[in-house]
């Protein structure tokens, strides 16, 4: 992802978030009426429960967690970038291969670059 999408998605992120927040302060009643006072029950300590084996998050939970469709637009549009170049460059190797066994430009080419390089024996 190029730094202007960065910039662009950031901004997005983060008016969304402000939005969602303008929402739910909205949603909330304002009450004025004053808290209630401290009951004299006794005060008991919360129950904490028994360990839990840590296990790896499922995918399905993964997924739900923190993604949105302008996440995954983007997502996908890298990946179809991705697709597009690598192939290419099979392409200009399958071109390559054949064009050399016709002609054997490659292994001529790689000897004179050998002879400038100084390279082998």
């Amino acid at each position: 992802m190029s730094k202007k999408d960065k910039s662009k998605f950031r901004r997005r992120l983060k008016a969304q978030i402000l939005q969602e927040m303008a929402t739910v302060q909205t949603e909330k009643p304002a009450s004025t009426a004053p808290a209630p006072k401290a009951s004299t029950q006794p005060i008991v300590p919360p129950k904490i429960p028994a360990a839990k084996p840590v296990t790896a998050p499922t995918p399905e939970v993964g997924l739900q967690v923190g993604t949105s469709v302008e996440t995954l637009q983007l997502v996908r549009h890298d990946l179809k970038k991705s697709a597009i170049i690598i192939g290419s460059i099979i392409v200009i190797i399958i071109i390559l291969f054949f064009v050399d066994q016709k002609n054997g430009i490659l292994l001529r080419a790689s000897n004179e670059i050998f002879k400038v390089l100084r390279i082998g024996i």
